[in-house]
């Protein structure tokens, strides 16, 4: 009995310490690999409202991805209507831990850090998303690459290109002077300045309110945003000016990057930020002249209508922003960068995509 007793005790302790190794081993092989079994959830701040096609298919088809990419060990929870800040606090609110994820604009954000590339928001420069995904990522790769401590760079992205949204028809230059125009963009307001017009700076979510209430006369904004938005109902005519894109970046907070595994990084920075400028190009290159045609439907009943411009006064909607263009140069010089190379350089860009440059 006691020769059996101590046969099982044997077998016992040699089931325990191949457990223990194989436990040794496991532990081993992950943190080898970088990897753990936490699953971190990041907070995803959207500009736009649930039902806009930017939430739709972009920001939830992007968080399925990443849960999906990830193996559930990243969860993102999104928050449409910009319930976790609004464009001109976002790269405070990102690097502060406010949000965790988002899309940021240079034009609007209020902290200097984005500035340079407030350069892919020049009126008539970028065409479509496309184009902006490849300018910009090159543009932030020679200019800024070590320039975010507290936020990380996840890659490039832009709306499609702006129209002007009115409340009666707009077939001229001349039909600007004193219109109060709202624009999601600010440094588009220098332009509305030197087209007569009054800019009136106003967030997303108060644009359509904005046109119903008299505040404003009509809007900027991009054509798949306009229909998101629905502001066919409040202003039935669209001046077909292509103004440029809505440039932006997405960034994720750097202390919850730091967080995560090296391998979760590596997949942040080579597929799934990636992901997220296909999704966005793939939906604002498809849509853009479909909303054209949408809003055209939607406003015949209305007597609305789409004014396409002939290019004597298209040039003449264009001839101001030249100014802009030296402007920005000669700001990017004031504060302390070189901005005659940085423009000679944007513009190169421009060209080997086969942009024609305006100036």
């Amino acid at each position: 009995m006691k020769k059996i007793l101590m046969n099982i005790s044997i077998i016992l302790i040699g089931i325990v310490l191949l457990t223990a190794c194989g436990k040794a081993k496991e532990s081993s092989s992950s943190e080898s690999s970088g990897k753990d079994d936490k699953v971190y959830e990041l907070n995803y701040n959207d500009l736009a409202p649930p039902t806009h096609p930017y939430t739709t298919k972009v920001a939830e088809p992007w968080a399925e991805f990443v849960e999906k990419e990830t193996d559930g060990r990243v969860k993102i929870n999104v928050f449409p209507s910009s319930a976790l800040g609004t464009p001109d606090t976002g790269y405070d609110d990102v690097s502060g831990g406010v949000f965790d994820v988002g899309l940021l604009y240079a034009s609007s954000d209020s902290n200097d850090i984005l500035f340079p590339l407030s350069i892919g928001d020049l009126p008539f420069a970028i065409p479509n998303p496309d184009v902006a995904i490849k300018v910009m990522n090159k543009f932030q790769e020679k200019y800024m690459k070590d320039t975010f401590k507290d936020a990380v760079w996840l890659g490039a992205s832009s709306t499609d290109t702006s129209q002007l949204y009115s409340t009666e028809p707009i077939k001229t230059l001349k039909d600007m002077k004193n219109r109060k125009v709202s624009n999601s963009l600010y440094s588009r307001n220098e332009l509305l300045k030197m087209w007569d017009a009054v800019p009136v700076s106003l967030d997303n979510a108060e644009l359509y309110e904005s046109v119903e209430r008299g505040l404003v006369d009509d809007i900027i904004y991009n054509t798949t945003g306009a229909i998101g938005f629905n502001l066919n109902e409040v202003a039935p005519y669209m001046t077909k000016l292509d103004l440029g894109v809505s440039s932006n970046g997405l960034f994720i907070n750097g202390s919850m990057f730091e967080k995560m595994p090296e391998d979760l990084q590596k997949l942040f920075v080579e597929k799934l930020g990636p992901k997220h400028q296909e999704l966005m190009a793939e939906l604002y290159m498809t849509s853009m002249e479909n909303s054209i045609k949408e809003f055209e439907k939607r406003v015949k009943d209305q007597g609305g209508k789409v004014f396409t411009l002939e290019s004597e006064e298209l040039n003449k909607f264009k001839e101001p922003a030249k100014k802009m263009w030296d402007n920005w140069a000669a700001e990017a010089i004031k504060r302390g960068y070189p901005g005659d190379e940085m423009m000679e350089y944007f513009k190169q860009l421009l060209a080997e995509e086969g942009v024609e440059i305006p100036f």
